[in-house]
């Protein structure tokens, strides 16, 4: 089991680089980006859970030398043991698919108008650096989303750009740069864009 154990942590690590994000913004917690050191080492841990697993199967199913004296506790042992090896493997293929499977989930950029038509206050348009998937870019856009004054965020992880509408009243444009590196990433106002005010 201790086996199996470690294709789940060596999951979850390939995983946490988009998982971490949408934890900490769920837990209303502060640098989202603080888990983007892992992207680089996913490939890497993904393959070792999957070898860990390949490993916890083969030792689970490999041919067993027969004894006359094996006891049915013994038979029902390994039978426990290897239907909570297949859901150890239905987990771990959860937490690696996770990255590629957060389009589908809601994380997509599909509707860039949201902002646009339905938000009032002061529009303004920023190129994002710093995003590695779609999990850090909802985190953002849930934390900013949340921040007094804002009225809409959306960050779209494939264009590297983020729009957003505030109420000028109670809060400056101006203040956004530094809330979006105090969560881990940097902005800057896009040049061919101007700001809008309705």
């Amino acid at each position: 089991m201790r086996t199996t154990s470690m294709a789940v942590i060596t999951a979850a690590g390939a995983s946490l680089c988009c998982t971490g994000p949408l934890l900490l913004a769920g837990l209303g917690a502060g640098s989202l980006a603080g888990f983007a050191w892992l992207e680089p080492t996913r490939p890497y841990l993904a393959l070792a859970a999957v070898g860990l697993l390949g490993w916890a199967f083969w030792r689970s199913y490999r041919p067993q030398v027969a004894q006359a004296c094996c006891s049915i506790e013994e038979r029902k042992g390994l039978s426990l043991q290897r239907k909570s090896l297949w859901g150890i493997a239905s987990l771990v293929l959860v937490l690696l698919a996770f990255p590629y499977l957060q389009a589908s989930l809601g994380y997509s950029d599909a509707d860039s108008s949201v902002v646009a038509e339905y938000a009032p206050g002061e529009q303004s348009t920023w190129a994002i650096a710093g995003l590695t998937c779609a999990g850090c870019a909802a985190g953002l856009e849930a934390s900013l989303a949340a921040t007094k004054g804002m009225t809409a965020c959306e960050v779209l992880f494939d264009d590297g750009m983020m729009n957003c509408r505030v109420d000028a009243n109670r809060l400056d444009i101006a203040a956004i740069p530094g809330m979006v590196e105090r969560l881990g990433f940097r902005s800057r106002l896009a040049p061919d864009i101007d700001t809008i005010i309705n």
